[in-house]
């Protein structure tokens, strides 16, 4: 796979089992059913988070899933935010689970540096390499699937709907911005928006 960062196997299935454990603790009827779906018919816990961004490896979607889980519990813990502990888990955990069984390896030229060819001159060296690609089978929207896949299992209260949602921030080509519109009723979605940035940014292994 791509050069860079790398989670090793030990740290996945440490992941796996740190999420599973914080999504059942949670008892929210359901969630079993979830969990199992998730376990056996996606590749949540090997899929990337992103194809060449932040954590563009495997294992990488379920790291960042941990990553913006510790800094929206920080942000509660600090008393930036009061938002319930099953409500933390569900948001920051499944945020991204519309990225499940989206991503494929595929081999592409990729550009290395340069060489120089056989009449002297410098040229773009370009070199096969597998990397990630996307393969979506169900474009309806980042947030919008996640928000599905969720309820096929559990019910989400409007507060973590609203969340996940909009947890990529502000719409500039819409008026008026349903981000905004809902952050003065759930400021919640500001946290989770920025703890999902703060994490990708910040946090995480960039290529």
């Amino acid at each position: 796979m791509a050069d860079g960062y790398s989670i090793s196997k030990e740290q996945r299935e440490a992941n796996k089992k740190r999420i599973t454990e914080l999504l059942l603790s949670t008892k929210r009827p359901g969630m079993e059913r979830l969990v199992e779906w998730i376990t056996t018919k996606t590749d949540f816990f090997s899929a990337p988070a992103s194809t060449k961004y932040h954590l563009c490896c495997e294992g990488g979607l379920a790291q960042h899933s941990l990553h913006v889980y510790q800094r929206l519990s920080e942000k509660v813990a600090q008393g930036l935010i009061k938002i319930e502990p099953d409500t933390v888990i569900i948001t920051s955990l499944l945020h991204d689970l519309c990225k499940v069984n989206f991503y494929v390896k595929e081999i592409k030229n990729v550009k290395e540096g340069t060489k120089i060819n056989q009449y002297g001159k410098e040229v773009a060296n370009w070199v096969e390499k597998e990397v990630w690609g996307i393969k979506d089978s169900f474009p309806v929207g980042h947030g919008e699937k996640s928000c599905c896949y969720i309820q096929n299992f559990i019910r989400l209260k409007s507060e973590e709907y609203a969340m996940i949602r909009l947890h990529m921030g502000p719409d500039k080509n819409t008026y008026p911005d349903p981000f905004s519109e809902t952050a003065k009723i759930f400021p919640s979605v500001v946290a989770i928006f920025t703890s999902d940035i703060e994490s990708a940014y910040i946090l995480e292994e960039r290529q």
